[in-house]
């Protein structure tokens, strides 16, 4: 029958080992160093390491060859070749405290300090983007309520120069239908409305909203009201305080047709 028996297995983490020079070699402290393992059939058998150390002179820095070898209580063996070098004690110390110091806590140290520093440095971006943001929004706000005032200021003096423009028209154009209400010239009234029609076509294109020039408009119908019905001229032009915009501006317009109802006056008597 062939022999079905498992032979041992031996694990083994290094197979060169730095050695201090003169000091006894203890098989424990090789099995350790070496991190040598055996098993057989799941069974430990670590305890049953031997080496031959025939050719090894712990006094004499070298590389020595050295055997290892497991047997099983069936006789079944297993071995391997390992390599000792002996070398003065010093260096085998200063070489294990290096070791030991690149290892996993100086690794481990290491890999904290550079979480470390990646974390400062995304807190860092970060508030600096903020920062930028920040301050091109406000510089964006700063901008927008600039423009936002300058843009109001502009059209509060367009309104009132647009405004100023309309009042005098439509003072105009109520002195000269109460004038008529005291005359009854429908000559003289039709001068003045033709004179208001021109004016209104030069001060058109002066305007700086639509909305004054949609009042312009409805002052223009005004006068072809009046034109076609001199009679309820009054009435006619006083309709106008209730179209959009106009109310606001009618004591303007009030007290600038008594200036020109004086004017008139005065240029009537001065031609007589």
């Amino acid at each position: 029958m062939e022999d079905t028996m498992a032979k041992p297995v031996l694990t083994i983490q290094r197979h060169y080992l730095d050695w201090p020079l003169g000091q006894s070699i203890v098989n424990s402290e090789l099995i350790n160093q070496f991190g040598i393992k055996a098993t057989s059939d799941g069974r430990d058998l670590t305890d049953k390491i031997t080496f031959n150390l025939t050719q090894v002179n712990i006094n004499q820095q070298g590389e020595y060859p050295i055997a290892v070898t497991v047997m099983d209580s069936d006789g079944q063996t297993a071995s391997d070749h390992l390599t000792l070098n002996i070398k003065p004690r010093e260096q085998v110390q200063s070489q294990s405290n290096r070791s030991h110091q690149s290892t996993a806590p100086r690794k481990h140290h290491r890999g904290w300090l550079v979480a470390l520093i990646i974390l400062l440095a995304i807190i860092v971006g970060w508030w600096a983007v903020s920062a930028h943001n920040r301050n091109q929004n406000q510089q964006a706000n700063n901008a927008e309520q600039s423009s936002q005032i300058s843009d109001n200021s502009s059209s509060i003096s367009e309104l009132s120069s647009d405004n100023q423009k309309l009042a005098e028209q439509v003072a105009a154009l109520r002195g000269a239908a109460r004038q008529y209400e005291k005359d009854h010239d429908q000559q003289e009234l039709q001068n003045h409305l033709n004179n208001i029609s021109n004016q209104n076509q030069q001060i058109e294109n002066q305007l700086n909203s639509n909305s004054a020039k949609q009042k312009l408009n409805d002052i223009d119908q005004t006068i072809t009201q009046v034109q076609q019905d001199p009679d309820n001229a009054t009435s006619t032009v006083n309709n106008l305080k209730n179209k959009d915009g106009f109310s606001q501006i009618w004591d303007n317009i009030t007290s600038m047709m008594e200036n020109w109802l004086s004017k008139h006056a005065s240029q009537s008597n001065s031609n007589q």
